[in-house]
């Protein structure tokens, strides 16, 4: 199982790797904007609560090609047969590849999917409480404000299309947002993408996701 300490260690492994790689001339000029790019944007959503914690690590880290990376090791075949409850294949075991490495891939079937909504349940949980926080500091500033800047309004109005739209036409909305690539085009993704993964729509989240993460790449935070 993977505690705190550890998901702690391994941010602070990702963070000093990306340091590193900022000073160093392995990335391009264009590849290091893109990076710093990503980064900013994912602060943002972070803040009014559309990604959580553990998908902010994951894209800063491939942001900065540190996944790449790690999967160029070779590794020398094993002459010794699977053991039982060894790691496999998520691909193969036809799990939603959304889902972090935190989960547990050993025991049964069972145990792997209770693992996947725990930490499904434990993003939305996350998410929907840094959105409160969010829109308690912009009532904050005033009931004029509140209206133009808070972000929980527009989540409440996407939450209520989807409920009312057929899977195609989520689809089609995804790439509609990502065609148009507007000035907002990250903050309407990752709301889009949040609000699916609250509905328990896992699948067209992570068409969400992967939209979201070019579109981070091409604009800045407004």
């Amino acid at each position: 199982m993977v505690t705190t300490e550890s998901r702690s260690i391994a941010i602070g492994s990702d963070l000093l790797a990306q340091s590193d790689l900022r000073q160093s001339n392995i990335l391009s000029d264009y590849e290091r904007a893109r990076a710093i790019n990503i980064e900013k944007n994912n602060a943002r959503l972070r803040a009014l609560g559309l990604i959580s914690a553990n998908e902010e690590r994951k894209s800063n880290a491939s942001a900065w090609g540190l996944e790449e990376k790690s999967s160029n090791i070779k590794r020398k075949p094993s002459s010794r047969p699977p053991s039982e409850g060894c790691r496999k294949s998520r691909r193969l075991l036809k799990l939603s590849s959304e889902i972090s490495e935190n989960v547990v891939t050993g025991g049964n079937e069972e145990e792997r999917q209770e693992g996947i909504e725990k930490e499904r349940e434990a993003i939305v949980k996350e998410c929907r409480e840094a959105r409160q926080r969010a829109a308690m500091e912009v009532a904050k500033l005033g009931i004029e404000s509140a209206a133009r800047e808070n972000p929980t309004a527009t989540y409440e109005h996407c939450l209520m299309r989807i409920r009312s739209m057929t899977k195609k036409g989520l689809i089609n909305r995804v790439r509609s947002i990502e065609r148009a690539a507007g000035k907002h085009c990250v903050i309407k993704m990752a709301i889009f993408k949040s609000c699916l993964q609250d509905e328990n729509m896992w699948e067209l989240a992570k068409l969400a996701s992967e939209a979201l993460e070019r579109l981070k790449g091409l604009q800045s935070p407004p």
